[in-house]
């Protein structure tokens, strides 16, 4: 088996997550010339590799660069501050180069905001060997772990069904580890006693709008079905809009929309034919968009100047509708509504994409982000239209 620091990741984050996405054991080959590193030049994104316990360990740096002392690593972030799990990866690719026989100088964390250079990645690496170690002993589907990062798992809906094979609370959206103690605490152990519970108990506990949440979510997890809180009010035509952005340097690279059923779009190069085609749109147009900073994004583009109105599907539709999901993402509501995304890339992937197509131009790269981009505008209409047909205005 090959083990990456992405596998190392997704361990640390759910194992189950580690558990199903691991490929297939395959060899790989390092792709850096001996040549060249004995010619102490730096090298961009090489492959280095290393035996650990029977498998194997790739590490992969955005740059090595040749010391007196040996080779220093640099990885690149495009994050604006320092995140402390960097300071474990900074010890995984030290374990590689040192078992692949390299002598390692340092390592440095660089973005745009900051350089650091790590000082105890060498105390750590035990503690690497203890996580790798333990990486290797999962033999059965392990229990998966709950929290953010289900929001955009691929396999959340294979989560959802293991537990509901258990019934577990666990599946309610709200639900996390510690309020399932909580709820464990007062003899709510299943789906059928949070469907049967006094409502009016978890209310005084969690809250009024929580604690009705809970209770409709189980009775839809059970029933399998939508739920409708109340009918929305109005919902008039308008254009959808979804932006690609880099969360951490703020910047917007594609935006998308969607009149009627024409899909438009630009580019970050095509910033000027945006502005003006937004102050082409009569004033007190109503734009859509799910749970994102478009609005925000727009207005600093055009400033206050023109009137437009904004509506997040995402919020009127947890105002309204309780689904029998556990993640309110646009890609299981609108998966669940029927939805079939044309590609299999998440916003992390769109935004290598987009940094790929820059260098490349590869139109091929292009045409697989604006399928993305034009997948989540037409999966929000879905959404909107969707509510609709239960709208008190319908």
């Amino acid at each position: 088996m090959t083990i990456s620091y992405e596998d190392v990741e997704n361990f640390l984050v759910c194992p189950r997550r580690y558990y199903l996405s691991k490929k297939i054991s395959k060899e790989v080959s390092p792709n850096f010339s001996e040549e060249l590193m004995e010619a102490g030049f730096p090298l961009e994104n090489p492959v280095i590799v290393c035996e650990f316990e029977g498998h194997e360990l790739v590490s992969n740096p955005d740059l090595i660069v040749k010391d007196r002392d040996g080779w220093r690593i640099i990885l690149r972030k495009s994050a604006k501050r320092f995140k402390d799990k960097y300071i474990l990866e900074s010890a995984y690719h030290a374990l590689v180069f040192s078992r692949a026989g390299l002598e390692v100088s340092g390592v440095e964390i660089v973005s745009d905001s900051f350089s650091r250079k790590m000082e105890n990645w060498k105390n750590l690496i035990p503690i690497v060997e203890d996580v790798l170690r333990e990486m290797l002993t999962i033999d059965d589907d392990p229990h998966p772990r709950v929290g953010r990062h289900c929001r955009y798992c691929d396999f959340l809906e294979d989560c959802e069904g293991k537990f509901f094979e258990e019934k577990s609370l666990l599946l309610v959206n709200g639900i996390g580890e510690e309020t399932y103690r909580v709820l464990y605490g007062m003899g709510i152990e299943t789906l059928e006693d949070l469907a049967e519970a006094d409502q009016r108990i978890l209310e005084k506990v969690f809250g009024k709008e929580k604690g009705k949440r809970f209770v409709m979510a189980a009775r839809a997890f059970l029933e399998n079905r939508v739920i409708m809180i109340t009918p929305p009010e109005d919902l008039p035509e308008g254009t959808i809009v979804d932006i690609e952005y880099h969360p951490s340097e703020e910047r917007d690279f594609l935006y998308g929309f969607l009149i009627g059923d024409e899909y438009r779009y630009f580019l970050e190069e095509d910033q000027g034919d945006l502005i003006a085609f937004l102050n082409s749109l009569d004033d007190e147009s109503v734009f859509y968009h799910y749970h994102g900073p478009e609005k925000r994004k727009l207005i600093s583009l055009i400033g206050r100047n023109k009137r437009m109105n904004f509506l997040d599907v995402f919020t009127i539709l947890r105002n309204h509708f309780v689904f029998p999901v556990m993640s309110y993402s646009l890609k299981r509501i609108a998966k669940y509504l029927g939805y079939d995304w044309r590609t299999s890339l998440n916003g992390y992937e769109i935004l290598r994409l987009y940094e790929k197509w820059k260098k490349t131009r590869n139109e091929e790269l292009l045409k697989q982000m604006l399928l993305y981009n034009e997948d989540d505008v037409r999966a929000t209409k879905l959404v909107l239209d969707f509510m609709r047909s239960y709208s008190s205005f319908s």
